[in-house]
């Protein structure tokens, strides 16, 4: 007895010919279930004697409709005599080992099968809508193989992953040789994605810009990393540029080739101690607008008028209208001062690049620009006379000018961008500079040495406020955190923190030097009392503005009786020291009001500066 499963061709029985046996496209192994419902099938005689294949089944049928119909024997017999299994050789497309086959729809096995047998892979058709992936939780058996279980570290199979992204070839599993680019795994020395440190990629951009860094017969850099090659054709006239065009392009290559220098990639051509990068002469870097810098008694301009006394009894009021707008910036202002001790002349810090003075009193013009710096200025701070003062920008250095003749005395940098600048009260060489990794840098400008490094904040550094005649300063930072320094001693004197403190980018002292007011950015100004513990007094808070975001700057007026600052809307708020009470509000300006300064001799006279271009005089 054979019994031989039909999987079929997808022809109908219509089309196939009579005479041509189906055959039998793929078997299955006994051990397995069938993927598909199928049949046996038998030979069947006729009554003419023509033997035809038939599904066993359809026998079997005919065997229930006899015993139904109670001619059991007679139909019996008669099936069994015209019905029979199909042999081999009747049956074509057979192959040799089907004699071990049996009928899958019985479960009864006649016979022990072999080891062979029933560890035999699965043989047959593919159910149409069967899923090629592992049958259940647990299972390991798998189309393309054995699944194994192993442990590998997350870090591991990421290194290796990204490796044969990246460069095409893995460690091979056995720790042995390398799978995929076996030859670059060869040439790199086994070297992955995460092996190659930082120092060996700088290392690598710096070869190459020193390389394609060329000085040409006028000192220029005519050659950088990203130029076409020296015989290629030139696309870029120079002479196509705009004039922006032109000095942009002149700046970037005299500093390239400054900074190349600096870092040793480039032989000194002549840059003398305390030159500028890409610096110019003194004529461009300052411009006097006014009519003489020498009057005719011999008097600078800067010598302030004997004539200007504090008003009155020295009681200050909150201004009432805007008495001037100075117009001058082409970008946003980022912080005024007044002129120490007589006020008569505003210092002014802009984005777009430049310092400028206005005259307060006379003509209240711009009457000086200084010009140095190649990119916004952040910070700028007078000494104790005015004579001299000291900028910082974004472009990473530190200023001294000289206001008078707007000369630079000395130009410093660390490579960092320094955040706030304060000159030392005393000490007025000494310059300490709030920088963006973390640290408050104290320089000589005398010389232009490093003297000192504060190094213990958390977060870059965003204002430094002098107390006790300049004996201890406080600092701010992004770390939440205020710290009290001895001046010279690196070392916190006094570590205030709290899981409720918010930032404090901008801090102010009072005249009296009793209180420091910071600009918290949960809305509020806090007070913290200069003592030897520095407490902080909850009952001076003043609310009311949103200042969320922004660094604007508050300030005490001249008898420490009010405080003003600053809102994101643009808007200036007086408060009452004692009482803590919003006593006016004034809208000032279209954008933030980042910046305001109370005169020192008028009772009731405030400037203050905006990022929308403008500065404004209120009385």
């Amino acid at each position: 007895m054979l019994g031989v499963e039909n999987y079929g061709s997808d022809a109908s029985e219509d089309e196939r010919d009579e005479d041509d046996a189906p055959r039998v496209t793929r078997a299955r192994a006994v051990s397995a279930a069938p993927r598909v419902d199928s049949a046996a099938l038998a030979l069947e005689r006729d009554d003419d004697g023509d033997e035809r294949l038939v599904p066993l089944a359809s026998t079997r049928e005919a065997i229930g409709a006899c015993g139904r119909d109670g001619n059991d024997a007679t139909h019996d017999a008669r099936v069994r005599g015209r019905s029979r299994r199909a042999t081999r050789g009747e049956i074509d497309g057979i192959d040799d080992d089907c004699e071990t086959r049996a009928d899958p729809t019985e479960r009864n096995m006649t016979r022990n099968l072999t080891y062979d047998e029933m560890t035999a892979p699965i043989e047959g058709p593919l159910h149409e809508y069967r899923e090629d992936r592992l049958t259940g939780r647990g299972a390991r058996n798998h189309a393309l193989g054995q699944v194994d279980v192993t442990s590998v570290s997350a870090y591991s199979f990421e290194e290796q992953y990204n490796t044969y992204n990246s460069r095409g070839y893995a460690r091979a599993v056995n720790g042995k040789g390398a799978v995929g680019d076996v030859e670059a795994y060869e040439a790199n020395k086994g070297e992955t994605a995460f092996t190659v440190s930082a120092s060996k990629k700088r290392r690598i951009r710096d070869e190459v810009l020193a390389s394609a860094a060329t000085p040409s017969a006028g000192g220029d850099v005519d050659r950088s990393a990203w130029a076409p090659a020296r015989a290629a054709q030139k696309v870029i006239v120079h002479d196509d540029l705009s004039e922006k065009e032109k000095e942009y392009l002149k700046w970037h290559m005299e500093n390239r080739e400054a900074k190349l220098r600096a870092k040793g990639k480039l032989e000194d051509l002549g840059t003398k101690p305390g030159e500028t990068l890409g610096a110019t002469d003194d004529s461009k870097t300052s411009t006097f607008h006014g009519k003489e810098e020498v009057n005719y008694a011999g008097q600078s301009w800067i010598t302030a008028p004997k004539s200007e006394k504090r008003d009155g009894d020295g009681t200050c009021y909150a201004p009432n209208k805007c008495v001037h707008t100075f117009n001058g910036h082409t970008k946003g202002v980022a912080k005024i001062e007044f002129f120490p001790h007589t006020g008569h002349l505003l210092l002014s810090a802009g984005m777009d690049n430049v310092v400028k003075i206005w005259d307060v009193y006379n003509t209240r013009k711009c009457m000086r620009t200084y010009m140095g710096h190649d990119k916004a200025v952040k910070d700028v701070c007078f000494n104790q006379d005015g004579t001299r003062f000291v900028s910082t920008s974004w472009d990473k250095k530190v200023r001294l000018w000289d206001t008078e003749t707007g000369k630079i005395i000395q130009t410093v940098s660390s490579g960092k961008i320094g955040y706030c600048a304060k000159i030392h009260p005393k000490q007025e060489n000494l310059v300490l500079i709030g920088q963006s990794d973390k640290k408050i840098v104290q320089w000589d400008m005398n010389n232009g040495d490093l003297v000192q490094e504060y190094d213990q904040h958390l977060g870059p550094v965003n204002s430094i406020t002098f107390a006790d005649g300049g004996e201890r300063f406080m600092s701010s930072s992004d770390d939440k955190s205020l710290r009290v320094w001895e001046f010279g001693i690196p070392v916190t004197t006094k570590y205030i923190a709290d899981p409720s403190m918010h930032s404090t980018p901008a801090t102010a002292i009072s005249n009296s030097g009793k209180y420091i007011i910071g600009q918290s950015l949960d809305n509020q100004i806090v007070t913290y009392s200069v003592d030897e513990r520095f407490r902080r007094n909850n009952k001076k808070r003043f609310g009311g503005h949103h200042n969320a975001g922004y660094a604007c700057q508050p300030a005490f007026s001249t008898d420490d009786g009010t405080v003003v600052s600053g809102d994101g809307n643009g808007k200036l708020f007086f408060w009452d020291w004692k009482t803590s009470k919003i006593i006016k509000t004034i809208k000032a300006h279209d954008q933030v009001a980042i910046g305001v300064a109370w005169h020192p001799l008028k009772s009731s006279l405030v400037a203050s500066c905006s990022w929308d271009k403008t500065i404004k005089l209120w009385k």
